[in-house]
């Protein structure tokens, strides 16, 4: 019998009662491993603390130092593009690098089974999955950082480097650049990231304006492996109709739903990533609608792609080039929506351009129609029954 979600929907309109006092306390100690250069803007001065509460505390945990300093320290930006890296790595036991760019991802890749690549390679392919917004990145890593590596990163302009540890030798390579800044940090493997893992006394604060706080627990998946993920979801729609998922996705491209499912904790929603053997195609970011993100995602993987081929295109002309492509970028890729797919338009126009199937969370009304259009396009489909925004 198919998994019957009609009922997610729900998830959105009901209170979840959590048990927060009236007041809270927090102690805050500025972290002597980080000295910021500045904040956001260079006109304004900052500071990094750590908070405390109930003796946990994930920055004293994580330790999160500068090992080369370069223009005068780390700013506020660099700072943030390491630990959201972080924040996504978590996930992932196989090699994996983020290169990070404005606290988004604008590249990711990762080892899967199809993909067995160094260190090396999955950086590259990180890199030139979007090489214009790599320019002047921050690249995080969650495994050892080799001379190979270390002599790549040499070849463009990357603004810093973290990662667990570095090889014999990796320094003085690094060194060759005077204004990168390279960091390191520990416990990556210890961040709290599943649903059921201790959070007791840990917050995410977000700062509004007015002087407001938002104070929530913070965020966990349940999604720890492909058997966690609902592969034969039923809707029943209003004329008691049942819309069934046919086609159930394989191992190759499980593993890849799940990266893009992990990938869009570190992408402000709207959000989609697109990913194929592990590397990120092509992320949409920041929309205000869903197809939006979709578009935007589809524009930017053609782009890159034709960056990669040495075509040459203008702003208004790109589209017409898709047919002068040997490769097409989005064949066989899987996407990842942070939130339902509110009409069929996304997975419409994903088809169009070879995608062959999608993760979302589900709940939307019209969740009848997109299980219908995954259908008539022959792709797959996963249901995470959970939600990813992002807006802070």
């Amino acid at each position: 019998m198919p998994t019957d979600i009609s009922d997610m929907k729900r998830n959105y309109r009901t209170a979840v009662a959590g048990d927060f006092p009236d007041e809270l306390s927090i102690g805050l100690a500025r972290d002597a491993n980080l000295q910021l250069r500045y904040g956001e803007n260079p006109m304004q001065s900052a500071a990094v603390y750590g908070f405390r509460s109930k003796g946990i505390s994930l920055a004293e945990l994580t330790n999160v130092r500068l090992a080369k300093t370069g223009k005068g320290g780390v700013s506020a930006i660099n700072l943030m593009d390491v630990l959201r890296a972080m924040d996504v790595l978590k996930y992932f036991e196989k090699p994996a690098v983020a290169v990070m760019k404005h606290n988004i991802p604008s590249g990711f890749a990762t080892q899967c089974t199809l993909n067995d690549k160094t260190l090396l390679e999955l950086y590259k392919n990180a890199r030139d999955a979007d090489a214009r917004s790599a320019f002047g990145s921050v690249v995080v890593f969650n495994r050892t950082v080799d001379k190979d590596t270390a002599n790549e990163l040499l070849e463009t302009y990357v603004e810093g480097v973290a990662a667990p540890e570095y090889h014999e030798g990796v320094m003085g390579i690094l060194e060759q650049k005077k204004d990168l800044r390279v960091m390191q940090f520990s416990n990556l493997d210890r961040l709290p990231k599943f649903v059921g893992d201790d959070t007791e006394g840990l917050y995410d604060m977000k700062v509004l304006p007015t002087g407001r706080v938002v104070v929530q627990k913070p965020y966990l998946t349940s999604i720890k492996s492909a058997s966690d993920l609902v592969l034969d979801a039923m809707v029943m729609d209003e004329r008691g109709k049942e819309h069934v998922v046919n086609r159930k996705p394989g191992e190759a491209e499980l593993e890849d739903m799940l990266t893009a499912w992990y990938v869009n904790f570190g992408v402000r929603s709207n959000g989609i990533v697109f990913v194929c053997d592990g590397v990120t195609v092509a992320v949409g970011s920041g929309q205000q609608e869903r197809i939006g993100a979709v578009e935007q995602a589809l524009e930017k993987g053609f782009k890159k792609a034709m960056d990669r081929e040495g075509i040459k295109y203008t702003h208004y002309d790109w589209f017409r080039h898709i047919e002068e492509l040997d490769v097409y970028p989005f064949f066989g890729s899987v996407c990842s929506s942070d939130a339902f797919f509110p009409f069929r338009d996304s997975i419409d126009t994903m088809a169009e351009f070879s995608v062959i199937g999608a993760i979302q969370p589900g709940g939307s009304k019209k969740d009848s129609e997109v299980i219908d259009a995954v259908n008539e396009h022959g792709m797959v489909a996963a249901f995470t029954l959970e939600r990813c925004f992002g807006h802070f």
